[in-house]
């Protein structure tokens, strides 16, 4: 089955991750000229953020690493990658931050470490993005061997991890000096680092947009995802302090990025959920329904019949049965061949259904061109009766035959049982089936197209 990821996107997908895309760019529109707006201090917004962004894009490495160990497509490995770098870099920025955790940040962190950090993560993971076009690109279709699995994993998401973990280490080990420029400084925007990031962002973007010619569901929820990351990078670089409209909006939509590619994901996941559960419920239909006439096969008669015996003790109730048998069949089939034959099987099915309207009654083909009919809470007098319309259903089909008869016409033999002091506890399912089977014989025996009637087997069965 393929991936719902690498499906083609439906014209509803596309305009609906069209109209996110747009409403990420007018954000940055109306943002960026009041990025410097000053807005109320909340404290807590940043680590929270911060724990978010961790949150989902490990959940987003994992799931996508999820789907590369079933798919073996070496781009979602690379993808799996870029959203394993961003978990690692954006939690390591947080314990170095000033103020979080300890005044001057944890694990020996110099001043500029944090910054640094930022800087890591707003060019790591649009890095890795193009990364995985590329794979794409120079794999398009084709799939890792499953022996080789473990190794691309190790190279594509281990391989940025590692990237990250060394990364850290010289923002830990080393005292750089600010890569923006001095902190709360309005030249960060004009910095060369931030020309890089910007650069390195808008490549990304565009690597997504001409790799997949947005025609897959991945390519346009990726897109989305590196647009937000675009406007997270440039509106950050566009506010010179902490609590503004664009310090704000940038943190919202660092928490956007990797969360979009968890949504679509999950989505993934409930779709896949869904073709489970429909698949499951079609092969249970087929397994207890008989493929030529579409009713109950013999299995679920055995299965069911069971229950109805157990059911007919524990409510006091009568339970009926109906046998049904095609008159002179094989001659039938003889004559007219076997399509014939089953066409006729087909329609007398159709018929017997038609008169079993009761939504616990049901009609089961036994074997060959018998049909058993099972009627829970029905008396004798009333499964004749059913019985009865059932022979006349399948007369009005007016299914030419041979002789004796000039149309195809069926006998039933009907048995009930009336509960009593532990009649049914002890009735096994083959003498219910006996009985009946011998109430069909002799309506065979005296001229066929009958309906005979067992006496009905009461509680001195104890």
């Amino acid at each position: 089955m393929e991936s719902f990821l690498i499906q083609r996107a439906t014209r509803q997908q596309s305009v609906f991750a069209g109209a996110v895309a747009l409403l990420i760019l007018l954000t940055l529109a109306v943002a960026a000229p009041r990025a410097d707006l000053q807005w109320p201090a909340i404290g807590p917004f940043m680590p929270m953020c911060a724990l978010t962004v961790f949150t989902t894009a490990a959940i987003a490495a994992f799931l996508l690493g999820a789907q590369f160990n079933v798919m073996r497509q070496p781009m979602l490995a690379a993808l799996a990658g870029a959203y394993a770098f961003t978990a690692l870099a954006v939690a390591l920025q947080l314990l170095m931050f000033p103020g979080v955790f300890s005044p001057a940040g944890l694990l020996g962190a110099h001043p500029a470490s944090a910054m640094w950090m930022w800087v890591f993560w707003h060019g790591g993971f649009p890095l890795f993005v193009i990364v995985a076009m590329l794979v794409r690109d120079r794999l398009p279709h084709e799939a890792v061997p499953a022996r080789h699995v473990r190794q691309w994993a190790w190279l594509l998401i281990g391989g940025p991890v590692a990237v990250g973990a060394v990364l850290c280490s010289i923002a830990l080990l080393v005292d750089l000096p600010p890569p923006l420029g001095a902190p709360g400084s309005n030249a960060a925007a004009a910095h060369p680092v931030s020309v890089i990031l910007w650069a390195i962002n808008a490549i990304a973007v565009l690597a997504v947009v001409a790799g997949g010619r947005l025609r897959t569901v991945l390519d346009l929820w990726l897109v989305v995802a590196a647009l937000a990351c675009f406007t997270d990078t440039s509106l950050n670089l566009l506010t010179a302090g902490r609590f503004t409209v664009g310090w704000y909006m940038a943190r919202l939509f660092s928490m956007f990025a990797p969360g979009v590619m968890v949504c679509a994901l999950v989505w993934e996941v409930t779709a896949l959920y869904r073709r489970l559960f429909e698949a499951h419920v079609s092969l249970r239909q087929a397994s207890v329904h008989d493929a030529l006439t579409g009713l109950y096969n013999r299995s679920y008669f055995n299965e069911q019949i069971g229950v109805q015996i157990s059911a007919a003790q524990r409510n006091g109730q009568p339970l009926s049965l109906v046998m049904i048998d095609v008159d002179h069949f094989k001659r039938y089939n003889d004559a007219f061949g076997h399509l014939k034959g089953d066409a006729c099987l087909a329609a007398v099915a159709g018929a017997l259904a038609g008169v079993v309207r009761r939504p616990g009654d049901f009609v089961a083909r036994y074997g060959g061109e018998e049909f058993v009919v099972v009627l829970p809470e029905t008396n004798a007098h009333q499964a004749q009766a059913l019985a009865e319309r059932a022979r006349e259903a399948v007369l009005r089909l007016r299914i030419e035959a041979t002789a004796p008869s000039r149309y195809v016409t069926v006998s039933a033999g009907c048995t009930t049982v009336v509960p009593g002091a532990g009649a049914l506890s002890i009735l096994s399912i083959d003498t219910l089936v006996e009985t009946a089977d011998a109430a069909l014989y002799r309506a065979k025996a005296a001229g066929r197209n009958l309906v005979m009637t067992a006496e009905p087997m009461p509680a001195a069965l104890t």
